[in-house]
């Protein structure tokens, strides 16, 4: 649905991107993750056209991006980082306008996102907070009609319950047979929805894989220092943890998830340690 070969793009002297090269299939959500400055944001834009690459080729769908900039932007919908929008409309109005631009717009499913998020309808834009702003953003990408929606940092702004929620809809999206293809620096919302993820640096694609891949394959550690000596024989021990140092001064070296690491160092946590949380595990733990 979406492809890209060897991608470059250059400001002046300065390289964005360098042969970035991937393919999302139909109904995946793909996570782009890299750190502010990798290129991300220009990413996005070439592939709607709005910057137009040095060499490479972009496919959305059946269409040659790259000649055809308007036919690959029909099939795509676009939440942008920032917030600019018309302030004096009302929040209905500002997602009816946009939704008009596209043919196959779900103007009742946008509606009770509205509501979803906790957006007045009849509110101005200017009086929205900025997390207001990016759910109406949000809302009028995600039910545009369109085959492909981009998502730039869609976490961003956003309260727990809210990323809850967008993650929710995401998933359905997808399982509509939406391309979903969002940037972030919110790993964790990328662990929990994407069915795959890139790491892109300095405008180099480093990795990309399936996201049960590579957090089986990525270490972590974390220094620790004890309140008193202890020899290595006595620390916890686990399939996918080891230990490095001495005496009050070790490290912890992990694969896999975090709370893996945690049910080794302490135990499962049982289910009345959490007063309210059935599962005994605290949201966002």
């Amino acid at each position: 649905m979406l492809s890209t070969t060897n991608i470059h793009k250059s400001y002046a002297a300065q390289s964005v991107l360098r042969g970035v090269s991937l393919r999302v299939e139909k109904g995946e959500i793909f996570g782009f993750v890299g750190p502010n400055g990798a290129g991300k944001t220009t990413f996005l834009k070439c592939l709607l056209g709005l910057t137009r690459v040095d060499s490479g080729s972009i496919r959305l769908g059946d269409v040659d991006a790259v000649k055809q900039s308007l036919a690959g932007r029909r099939l795509c919908a676009y939440a942008p980082s920032e917030t600019a929008m018309y302030d004096s409309m009302t929040v209905r109005a500002m997602l009816e306008f946009a939704l008009t631009f596209h043919k196959g717009a779900e103007f009742e499913r946008a509606y009770a996102m509205l509501d979803s998020f906790g957006l007045p309808h009849k509110r101005k834009v200017r009086a929205l907070s900025h997390g207001m702003k990016r759910k109406l953003l949000l809302t009028q990408a995600i039910c545009s009609g369109t085959p492909i929606v981009l998502l730039d940092e869609p976490m961003e702004g956003l309260d727990p319950d809210a990323r809850r929620e967008l993650e929710t809809i995401l998933e359905a999206a997808a399982a509509q047979g939406k391309t979903v293809f969002f940037s972030s620096h919110d790993l964790a919302s990328v662990e929990r929805v994407c069915n795959r993820v890139a790491f892109l640096r300095n405008g180099k694609l480093l990795e990309c894989d399936t996201v049960a891949s590579i957090l089986e394959r990525a270490g972590h550690s974390v220094k620790l220092a004890l309140r008193e000596p202890l020899d290595a024989h006595a620390l916890p021990k686990s399939s996918n943890i080891s230990w490095s140092g001495e005496g009050t001064d070790w490290q912890l070296n992990y694969h896999g998830k975090l709370e893996e690491v945690f049910d080794a160092l302490y135990g499962p946590v049982e289910s009345n340690d959490v007063d309210g949380d059935p599962g005994g595990k605290e949201d966002g733990a």
